[in-house]
């Protein structure tokens, strides 16, 4: 139901859209007859959309990261206990997610000061000066150009590297 997902966000409504800026649970039992998503319906109920569910994801003070649509092609009611068994999975999930998103920030950061570091040397070595003195270089480079400093440190790295031809 991928299709319900990428219509709820192009035409900014829907249960989810809902679900992530509003409640976090979001209930649409019979949705033919809802009258609060007036773009999304038609288009949902034609791809035989009868019932939806959509809890937001989020962890605490760090933010929402998505959200969560149940969909039924099945039935127009929604069971009484599918809300908690969502909430449920949508707590797991959002942990998941975070830690997910954690890691990668982790790794880009690791990443950006294993450049900026090597930039550093290449500039200390090129101009035989001091590691604040090519920090400065390279922060001067970023603010004149309007480019973060890592990419500014990824072309001087990029400009020296020698080119391999790729395989």
């Amino acid at each position: 139901m991928w299709k319900l997902d990428i219509l709820q966000y192009d035409l900014k409504e829907g249960p989810c859209v809902d679900a992530m800026n509003g409640p976090r649970v979001v209930l649409a039992p019979h949705i033919a007859q809802q009258q609060r998503w007036p773009n999304y319906v038609p288009e949902a109920v034609k791809t035989g959309l009868r019932s939806q569910l959509a809890v937001k994801l989020y962890l605490d003070d760090k933010g929402t990261l998505g959200g969560l649509n149940l969909y039924s092609t099945e039935t127009d009611e929604i069971d009484i206990e599918a809300e908690h068994m969502a909430e449920l999975f949508a707590a797991h999930a959002a942990i998941a997610l975070g830690s997910v998103y954690e890691r990668h920030q982790l790794n880009q950061a690791l990443e950006s000061r294993k450049v900026i570091g090597i930039a550093l040397g290449m500039l200390m070595e090129r101009y035989q000066i001091d590691e604040d003195s090519a920090f400065r270089f390279l922060v001067r480079m970023s603010s004149h150009g309007g480019v973060k400093l890592r990419l500014v440190a990824q072309q001087i790295v990029d400009d020296v590297s020698p080119r391999r031809p790729t395989p």
